[in-house]
């Protein structure tokens, strides 16, 4: 009896430990959320007095406002901002302080924007911060500004978000998923291959489009169609960590193509023997790039790309789609056109950027590591000549719960 009482004590005790310390895990690192200033964005551009490197915009949600449920706010903007000046990131930041009654807290930031100046210069020391820091997640999604600055469209008001640098994140997950010119890029991303030197970075690039004059004022979102909004342009290419350029929206989705980021997209066709068109979409693709040595001892790379894809809209007069020709024909005919798109990339990144973002430098180290060891040092150079073979494949598996085209 004895004994038993002691194993219950025991039990107790050891429940009542387990409890103690359960309770000192969950509230150690307890914040509250009304001490806190939830950063959703960070803006980086040069100084315009010139007096420091770097001028920093964080857009930081105001709970009492911001509602997750509605686009309308209760008493004024769901966001404010915050502007500070510093030689660097984490100067910019600290001395926000001056001007915010609350901590900022930064591990919910989904966007880092960055302005062509900056980027121009270089984007590696910027990532310094985010990467050592613990507070700050590193999947942040990192876009670059064209012609305006990154406060300008931090300080923009939106229509489909109430929180603006939602409506930025997930601008570039619809593109990346529904159209491919382009593809979401992380902190993480650009940091994996920062300074190897076998692969450069490519993100996706914001334009502005309208009048500026409106882009804060609520008088912004008040008609239909806003007086000025954000648009997810194309892809910005880096070199050794410094803005090179941009690919056209059609040149970003052939780089989308060679680098497996398709989800779906849809390719427009002309209809034989007329100037019509007819659209097919995208359903899958799977890219394959390998690499081979020439003759001369030289890499070539082997691009093969293949696709499912359906007919989703006929403005030919006369195309029966039922027709296995036709869609031998079609099919045919969607492969070209991703070829040329992609031919198109490839040109562009070997002959105007001179910026090997497909990564062919890293298929070859991996694939050829005794042939990168000779190649290595010259490879940025080698790079805009170096020879490729792309070849598509197309099905298609559909063409609608219609046989023939509505059109007479």
């Amino acid at each position: 009896m004895i004994r038993r009482k002691s194993r219950l004590l025991a039990v107790f005790m050891m429940g009542a430990l387990i409890s103690s310390m359960l309770t000192l895990a969950g509230c150690w690192d307890l914040r509250y959320l009304d001490k806190l200033g939830v950063v959703m964005a960070l803006g980086i551009d040069e100084d315009p007095s010139g007096q420091h490197l770097l001028q920093v915009t964080a857009q930081v949600v105001l709970t009492q406002n911001a509602s997750a449920d509605t686009k309308v706010v209760s008493s004024g903007p769901p966001v404010t901002i915050f502007t500070e000046t510093g030689d660097t990131l984490f100067e910019a930041i600290r001395k926000m302080s001056s001007k915010t009654s609350r901590r900022l807290f930064f591990s919910h930031t989904q966007m880092l924007i960055i302005s062509e100046g900056i980027a121009k210069k270089g984007i590696y020391p910027l990532l310094d911060l985010i990467e050592r820091n613990p507070d700050i997640r590193g999947d942040i999604s990192v876009a670059i500004i064209q012609s305006a600055s990154a406060k300008d469209l931090l300080d923009m008001t939106m229509q489909l978000e109430s929180i603006p640098a939602n409506q930025l994140y997930q601008s570039i997950l619809v593109n990346e998923f529904s159209y491919g010119s382009n593809h979401h890029v992380t902190v993480q991303d650009i940091i994996r291959v920062a300074g190897m030197g076998k692969e450069q970075v490519a993100v996706p690039a914001i334009r502005i489009i309208g009048n500026n004059e409106n882009k804060s004022k609520e008088d912004n979102i008040t008609p239909i169609q806003p007086e000025s909004y954000p648009t997810v342009a194309s892809m910005a290419v880096f070199r050794k960590g410094k803005l090179a350029g941009y690919l056209t929206p059609t040149e970003s989705r052939g780089y989308g193509w060679l680098k497996n980021k398709i989800v779906s997209t849809v390719v427009k066709l002309q209809c034989p023997n007329e100037k019509r068109n007819l659209m097919v979409e995208i359903q899958k693709s799977i890219s394959a790039v390998k690499s081979k040595i020439d003759d001369k001892g030289m890499p070539v790379i082997k691009v093969r790309i293949d696709i499912m894809a359906s007919i989703r809209e006929v403005m030919c007069s006369s195309l029966s789609v039922t027709d296995e020709a036709v869609l031998k024909q079609i099919s045919d005919q969607t492969s070209k056109a991703i070829e040329e798109e992609i031919e198109a990339t490839v040109r562009t990144l070997q002959k105007r950027l001179k910026s090997d973002v497909l990564g062919w430098g890293t298929l070859i180290y991996r694939e050829r590591p005794s042939l990168w060891k000779k190649i290595n040092q010259e490879w940025p150079n080698l790079f805009s000549n170096i020879e490729y073979e792309i070849v598509c494949k197309t099905i298609i598996k559909g063409a609608g719960v219609r046989d023939d085209a509505v059109l007479e």
